[in-house]
């Protein structure tokens, strides 16, 4: 009786959260006959699974945890060398990841993770625009992402990496928009008795797509004034009295809005 060879190509077809798919080829022409152990090992465990062909699912694994799969051939209660792999199953996708921050050109994410691994993880941040995308990394939960620019919407992912540095969990996405610059060279260009003309200036590059939200404060009920142009006319006033305007520039998601600039004068 001749020992059967040892397995060959030995690969991972699938690498999930808890279960990895491996493949492998022997060349003997006994393989018919051949049983397969697999032999799985990570830090905290060591376990068996068996296969009569040449292919295994291993489940109930642990989300980005290390684990070296070893596979023998039997044939009539012979066994092989071993033939091994390591991996990284993938980490869960992070949860509750939300903008605790909003800025003009800064925004601080903050998220969550539950795996038995995560102390070990590192965080990829694909930061997605116009512009070209590009990458942050933190190895917290949490990421300051800064040189945005102002009034322009954003889509951060965020990938949990196991401790090789290179095996990613799926993505978990939030897009928002940047708060706009504060408007600029605010003034009445005209003051009459119900009547006041201002005009502003921005210079965002993202400005093109932006609203202004006109604040009207005095002794009556504030009330707000929209315009989708850098002036506004503000009609309806008491005579002699009073107002505060305050022009806050509006994102495009017609939510996001910058900080407001006041201008106060009499009718």
């Amino acid at each position: 009786f001749t020992e059967p060879r040892p397995a060959l190509g030995l690969k991972a077809e699938y690498i999930g959260l808890t279960s990895v798919n491996l493949t492998w080829v022997v060349n003997d022409t006994v393989s018919n006959s051949c049983m397969y152990r697999i032999e799985v090992v990570n830090d905290t465990s060591d376990r068996n699974v068996t296969s009569s062909v040449t292919k295994a699912e291993v489940t109930e694994l642990i989300p980005g945890t290390k684990y070296t799969f070893t596979v023998f051939v039997i044939v009539n209660d012979s066994q092989t060398k071993e033939v091994s792999i390591s991996l990284y199953t993938k980490p869960s996708p992070v949860l509750d990841l939300r903008a605790e921050y909003v800025g003009m050109t800064v925004v601080n994410l903050t998220w969550a993770v539950n795996d038995s691994a995560s102390s070990s993880y590192t965080y990829r941040i694909e930061v997605v625009s116009d512009t070209p995308d590009r990458n942050v990394t933190s190895s917290v939960t949490e990421a300051e992402v800064t040189g945005l620019i102002p009034g322009t919407e954003y889509t951060f992912t965020v990938f949990s990496v196991a401790n090789d540095g290179q095996t990613e969990g799926e993505g978990v996405s939030i897009s928002l928009y940047t708060k706009p610059s504060p408007v600029l060279n605010l003034k009445a260009e005209y003051v009459g008795m119900t009547v006041v003309n201002l005009t502003w200036a921005v210079n965002d590059s993202a400005s093109s797509s932006y609203t202004y939200r006109i604040e009207v404060v005095s002794d009556t009920p504030d009330r707000n004034v929209t315009s989708s142009v850098t002036e506004a006319e503000v009609t309806g006033l008491i005579p002699g009295t009073e107002y505060t305007f305050t022009v806050f520039s509006v994102a495009n998601d017609g939510q996001t809005e910058g900080e407001g600039v006041s201008i106060s004068l009499y009718t």
